[in-house]
């Protein structure tokens, strides 16, 4: 999306998008200006930039004419290496071709497969299997509270849920934490983890699953 191209209905969506993250206790800038972003973001142009809790989130939003074009992974690159800097590329949801989602069934045998994993010792491999867990875990419970979203990426589905009062600061926390350190493993960095926060994201999900069932109960 650039501000040249951008239609009422877009920009109505980016500004929903920018306000969930200020809810979420960012600072957020849209459509930045080249002298508003560090030089070796000088040459982009995001569409949002969210900072606090520690980290900026450089956004990109897509919608339904954008996904005919190749998608440009430079900014994400540029962004890849850089400890305390995220990339989050917002698709509108409704035009995303997605898979079944897992029930919540299926998710609770995730969660005993990363267990096992965890024991085994393969603390890695458990973090990734819980990720997984976590966020069809976070889809259930978004569409079992009928929530609209504007995207289901995995940053903005988190911010969303948490900006709706459907998770608590400490869920919204420790499911933040664990993106982070997540994409740091997918990305092939080193990542320090705990049987501890192994259990304490275990914990979350199967919170998570808790209430989806109550509300379809």
């Amino acid at each position: 999306m650039r501000p040249a191209t951008v239609t009422p209905s877009e920009q109505d969506r980016l500004k929903r998008i920018a306000a969930d993250y200020q809810t979420a206790g960012y600072e957020v800038t849209v459509q930045p200006r080249p002298e508003d972003l560090p030089d070796f973001l000088s040459r982009f142009q995001p569409d949002l930039v969210a900072r606090g809790k520690g980290e900026t989130i450089v956004v990109e939003v897509k919608s339904r004419r954008d996904l005919s074009l190749p998608l440009d992974d430079a900014l994400e690159a540029a962004l890849r290496n850089r400890p305390g800097w995220r990339f989050e590329l917002v698709i509108e949801a409704a035009q995303r071709e997605l898979g079944q989602t897992l029930t919540a069934a299926q998710i609770r045998n995730s969660l005993q497969e990363a267990a096992e994993l965890q024991q085994d010792e393969h603390l890695i491999a458990a973090l990734l299997l819980l990720w997984s867990a976590a966020e069809g875990a976070l889809r259930l419970l978004a569409s079992n509270e009928s929530v609209e979203l504007e995207s289901l990426s995995p940053g903005y589905l988190l911010t969303r849920l948490y900006t709706l009062g459907l998770l608590s600061r400490d869920q919204y926390r420790t499911l933040d934490d664990t993106m982070r350190l997540r994409n740091q493993a997918a990305h092939g960095y080193h990542v320090t983890l705990t049987h501890e926060i192994l259990i304490g994201i275990a914990a979350v999900v199967s919170e998570l699953l808790a209430e989806v069932e109550a509300v379809a109960a």
